[in-house]
């Protein structure tokens, strides 16, 4: 009887390795990781190439209302320091027009107050006083609105009724979506080219970090674009495959450890990293070992939107990992569950 056991078990063994296989790698290596670095440098800086430039916010003054042109339907105080009786609170009419004592109804349409108030303080000049000095706050912003797009709960064109900052404008659209990224562009007419400018905020450190210097002051006609968080895949040998989003930089490892680390049948040294490196979807795969990113690799490869991480898995790993195997010794035959079964395929 114990002859015939051993000859059962003798013969299942072979099977049982026939059914494992050598584990068949899903993806091969395109490249190693010093030309991985290379094509994506080289894609980024062609990529650059091709748009617009993008700012700092450090280049954008602390503006206010100097920096704002009035027009219809602005509310602004005129105070005139020589006379009490002369100042007043007054909205600018469908003609661009504010009406003040003694001067009637003055020309204010696209002036800045810098410019308003040199042009009221010539015109007391000329007629009731010796050398006035005039200050104009503009109390509501009206005639211009602010744009927000994107990631944000309520986005649409708001009335710049007031001075205010990036954050108090996030707060009118009832602030950002959970999937929001980590960055705002925000796209504004230079007073001196007239042209188009966009400028790059950092919601990360703005949020996280408390740097307010992100916090900028929003002027009428900025828009304001919200991107979404970008998202990388975790595949394969790991304990939680999934996708998962990239709101901040994320290394490697980083992604490892949300995805629970590699499962027990995972090859140490066929993780590959793979990325879409152009339009016609070109994709490079490097293999990386487990060790070396450990070692301290894996906190310099930061993903990027839409990479993909897949954990290979070893011939030994599948045949130990304690859900793969049940062998009976007793003529009971065997089981074998395949730990791969919801993994990935290409």
């Amino acid at each position: 009887m114990f002859q015939v056991r051993l000859l059962k078990f003798l013969f299942i063994v072979p099977i049982l390795f026939l059914l494992i296989g050598c584990a068949e790698e899903k993806f091969e290596a395109t490249t190693d990781l010093e030309q991985f670095r290379k094509q994506y440098e080289e894609k980024q800086k062609k990529f650059n190439r091709s748009q617009d430039k993008v700012y700092s916010p450090d280049a954008l003054s602390d503006a206010g209302d100097g920096d704002y042109r009035l027009g219809e339907g602005d509310l602004v105080t005129v105070k005139v320091y020589e006379s009490k009786d002369l100042d007043t609170e007054v909205r600018v009419s469908s003609h661009g027009e504010i009406s003040l004592p003694l001067l009637d109804n003055v020309d204010v349409f696209n002036l800045t107050t810098a410019e308003a108030e040199d042009k009221v303080e010539a015109l007391y000049r000329e007629k009731y006083l010796h050398n006035p000095h005039v200050i104009i706050h503009i109390k509501e912003h009206v005639s211009k609105q602010i744009t927000l797009v994107g990631a944000v709960k309520m986005p649409g064109t708001y009335d710049y009724v007031t001075r205010r900052r990036l954050l108090d404008v996030l707060a009118v659209a009832n602030g950002l979506l959970e999937d929001a990224g980590s960055i705002a562009y925000v796209t504004r007419e230079s007073p001196e080219t007239k042209k188009r400018m966009r400028y790059m905020v950092s919601l990360d450190e703005l949020l996280k970090q408390g740097n307010m210097r992100q916090n900028i002051v929003v002027l009428g006609g900025d828009v304001i674009f919200i991107p979404m968080a970008g998202q990388c895949f975790i595949d394969g040998a790991v304990r939680k495959p999934g996708t998962y989003a990239l709101k901040t930089k994320m290394t490697i490892t980083e992604a490892l450890a949300l995805a629970g680390g590699l499962a027990s049948y995972a090859d140490d040294d066929g993780i590959k990293l793979i990325r879409y490196m152009g339009s016609d979807q070109e994709r490079a795969i490097v293999s990386l070992s487990y060790s070396d990113l450990q070692a301290g690799m894996g906190d310099t490869l930061f993903l990027q939107d839409q990479d993909m991480i897949f954990a290979e898995s070893s011939s030994m790993g599948l045949m130990t990992s304690g859900s793969g195997i049940s062998i009976g010794f007793m003529g009971t035959g065997f089981t074998y569950k395949d730990p791969e079964a919801n993994t990935y395929s290409k």
